[in-house]
């Protein structure tokens, strides 16, 4: 209890009352047999809650992103229902406006935290795309091919977006536009280079878990390693359109 004390005498010295009916804690931990343990203040115990809404992004006790996979698809349909209504008869390029600038911002929110990698949870997310592409071009048939809808309007599969935002994110890193220090995340390869590596690849990560292996660093580098090695010298990561 000390962190919770700690915050308590913070409280008081600024005045501030915490609401303990309204407060609870979060146990983060995929041990079989995990310790328990409680917070309580004043004699009054904290709930303890198996998921959690913070900055928009739902966490829970075991680090799964599913439950915010589905809170972000059931928001992001509700706002193309939205759209549906308000739009039906606006032409395709306010209609595309709309999903670039109310919907699919809400598909991408903090998503090189979220990134999934299990088929059902991408599957989940481009769904909504899709629709909103059948919507856009106003094309509901059967026989109409989404995916040639979006080849041919060069609309990018939200997995390939958040891939290229990793990357992105990466660079800017690297290359020391985050005010973060690169050397706490990253290590250049420090040995000689060969045909499948390029100069600038980096130490990957050993993982044991899935939910370690597909976290942003260690899948991030993995994809930066995985680069053709003529790439990061042709292409600006910073292009706004790459």
């Amino acid at each position: 209890d000390t962190a919770l004390n700690n915050i308590l005498l913070w409280c008081n010295k600024w005045g501030m009352v915490l609401n303990f009916d309204k407060s609870v804690y979060l146990r983060i931990t995929n041990k079989k047999n995990p310790l328990q343990f409680s917070y309580s203040s004043k004699s009054q115990p904290l709930k303890e809650v198996s998921k959690y809404k913070y900055l928009g992004i739902t966490i829970t006790n075991k680090l799964s992103w599913n439950a915010h996979i589905a809170d972000v698809s059931s928001s992001a349909f509700r706002k193309l229902c939205l759209l549906r209504h308000k739009l039906r008869y606006a032409p395709s390029q306010v209609k595309l406006l709309a999903y670039n600038t109310l919907m699919r911002p809400k598909l991408e929110y903090a998503c090189i935290v979220w990134d999934p990698h299990t088929k059902s949870n991408i599957y989940s997310l481009e769904k909504i795309q899709r629709r909103a592409v059948r919507f856009i071009y106003s094309k509901y048939g059967r026989g109409t091919s989404v995916t040639e809808l979006m080849r041919d309007n060069e609309i990018q599969t939200l997995q390939s977006r958040r891939q290229l935002l990793h990357l992105k994110f990466l660079d800017s890193l690297i290359n020391n536009k985050l005010g973060l220090d690169p050397s706490h995340y990253v290590t250049p390869v420090s040995t000689r280079q060969t045909r499948h590596s390029h100069v600038r690849s980096l130490t990957p990560y050993f993982a044991r878990t899935d939910l370690f292996k597909f976290s942003f660093f260690p899948r991030t580098v993995t994809e930066w390693n995985n680069l053709p090695s003529d790439f990061l010298q042709t292409v600006d990561l910073d292009e706004p359109n790459v």
